[in-house]
């Protein structure tokens, strides 16, 4: 998201009193945590999106929001040192927003190209594509990864938060309301194209499948051992617990857990590994990779 505006916005907000979200909801101590700065480069300036690899669980990919080239850095959580990047040679940067891993296995990535802060777009753009090795530069061509473009039904839509539902094989995409409504919308697997192929000019429509009372939502991700959603605001995470819940409907519809988020500058990014272990990253050079103390 554009600085300008985020300086603009948070504080309307603030005076607007936006915080007071349900009494019944439980907020956690604030997480103070130890932190490593991202470093090996120079040109990761605004970590916008965040996935682990994996092939190598102790390294984490990112990428930039707006104004970069289609390419990820990955990095190692134990140094913060910059082990390998990935360009996706042919493809798009509007405003890639978010990045999350997909699939049964989780062995590919996506990125979401879905940020809009004007709700202008007639459409976002998927990319998809097997996650590549984290300690290599690769260069991927137009027949190595997926798009899809995806429509909203109610029109343009600002969206910086997505997330891989396995049990619903779908990516989801949640809005970034500037009023605590931020509506949830599915993409499922069975739109995208098999095998990989860039041939068609396909446009899909996203339907929507609730409404969750968060506001300004930068980012998303699932806890792959217990099913748990995770959704980061600049000021709190949520935690929606799977728990004995049958359906992403169901589970986002129970009030979550609240923790307030580290001081860092500007969080748009944040995702959870093997171990159930919550990370977040922050805008700036050098960009902080900082774990939530649950």
């Amino acid at each position: 998201m554009d600085r300008t505006i985020t300086n603009q916005l948070v504080p309307l907000f603030l005076a607007a009193g936006w915080l007071m979200l349900p009494l019944s909801i439980i907020v956690a101590a604030e997480p103070l945590t130890s932190s490593l700065p991202l470093t090996g480069t120079a040109d990761l300036t605004e970590s916008s999106g965040l996935a682990f690899s994996t092939s190598d669980p102790n390294c984490v990919w990112t990428h930039n929001d707006s104004g970069d080239t289609a390419r990820l850095f990955c990095f190692d959580t134990r140094t913060g040192k910059l082990t390998g990047q990935c360009t996706l040679v042919g493809a798009k940067s509007v405003d890639w927003e978010s990045l999350t891993t997909a699939g049964v296995d989780e062995h590919e990535l996506i990125v979401a190209d879905c940020g809009d802060n004007l709700a202008n777009r007639d459409h976002i753009t998927l990319y998809r594509f097997a996650q590549p090795d984290p300690h290599q530069t690769t260069h991927l061509n137009e027949h190595q990864y997926q798009t899809l473009s995806v429509r909203f039904p109610e029109g343009a839509v600002d969206c910086e938060a997505v997330w891989y539902d396995a049990e619903e094989a779908s990516v989801i995409l949640l809005a970034k309301g500037r009023l605590p409504i931020a509506a949830v919308y599915r993409v499922s697997d069975s739109l995208w194209d098999m095998p990989i192929n860039n041939t068609t000019d396909k446009i899909v429509i996203a339907p929507r499948i609730t409404t969750l009372n968060i506001p300004m939502a930068t980012g998303a991700d699932r806890d792959p051992v217990t099913g748990d959603v995770w959704v980061a605001s600049y000021f709190q995470a949520f935690c929606f617990q799977r728990g004995e819940h049958v359906t992403l409907a169901t589970q986002l519809a129970v009030l979550p857990v609240a923790f307030e988020m580290p001081r860092l500058r500007q969080i748009e990014a944040i995702a959870v590994d093997k171990q159930s272990n919550v990370w977040v990253t922050s805008e700036g050079v050098p960009a902080i990779l900082t774990k939530l103390e649950k």
